[in-house]
């Protein structure tokens, strides 16, 4: 299994284990130099958002993959995580509808876990 595809498995996982809401896996590695995979998720509280992101945090550095950017703050709705090779946004409803990432991205291969 490729590094990026062990990563989307541990974060995807991770979010699910925290009963995240809509997760979508986004190939964006054509489209921009940024990261090869957006992964999305939406979390109905704060508290929610919270344990989301310690979720995926702790399961990635368990597995040996390193944190290299941590934007936002759960207050505000909306939480991103960089790993490099995989980016992922952690929103409350409103943010994930202001953002509007899945259609701005509607052109990228999906990928269903």
């Amino acid at each position: 299994m490729k590094t990026e595809e062990k990563m989307l498995e541990i974060s995807v996982n991770a979010l699910q284990d925290k009963l995240a809401k809509d997760v979508v896996v986004l190939h964006v590695g054509e489209a921009t130099v940024i990261t090869d995979y957006f992964v999305i998720a939406t979390g109905n509280s704060k508290s929610q958002i919270d344990a989301m992101v310690d979720g995926v945090e702790e399961a990635m550095k368990d597995a040996g993959y390193d944190l290299k950017l941590r934007e936002g703050k759960s207050i505000g709705g909306w939480v991103l995580l960089d790993y490099y090779d995989i980016v992922i946004h952690i929103f409350s409803p409103e943010m994930r509808e202001f953002y509007s990432l899945d259609s701005t991205w509607r052109d990228v291969e999906r990928i269903d876990y």
